[in-house]
């Protein structure tokens, strides 16, 4: 019995839920020029904002793929001996333990030999 009432009442709320949910009528606005042409440079500027933003993201992202590509000369000395050899590798090929020439060789660098990396 009380199921009954619940249910009813629970089709009652449904339905003026639906019913105040139910768009109104809107009423015609009048639109007021200076608030639209502000909107319209707000608007503006912020696409320009956002185009200056996307250009300047664009050339970081160029000048720091250009640093990285760049082609270096790598001094390997030997610390003991003062022995000093010489080789061309790309900078992005350079780690703390080694390094890829040109050439495609690998270099391993000991413990006692030290790295100095020439840019022109």
């Amino acid at each position: 019995m009380i199921t009954k009432i619940l249910v009813t009442l629970g089709v009652i709320m449904a339905c003026m839920w639906m019913l105040s949910a139910r768009g109104k009528p809107e009423l015609r606005e009048v639109r007021n020029p200076a608030l639209e042409r502000k909107k319209k440079y707000m608007r503006n500027f912020a696409l320009a904002f956002m185009i200056v933003m996307v250009v300047a993201a664009g050339v970081m992202i160029y000048l720091e793929v250009d640093a990285r590509s760049a082609v270096v000369t790598v001094h390997v000395i030997n610390t003991q001996s003062g022995v000093k050899k010489t080789y061309r590798a790309m900078k992005n090929e350079i780690h703390g333990d080694g390094f890829t020439t040109l050439d495609g060789v690998q270099v391993f660098v000991a413990g006692i030999e030290r790295i100095e990396i020439e840019t022109r």
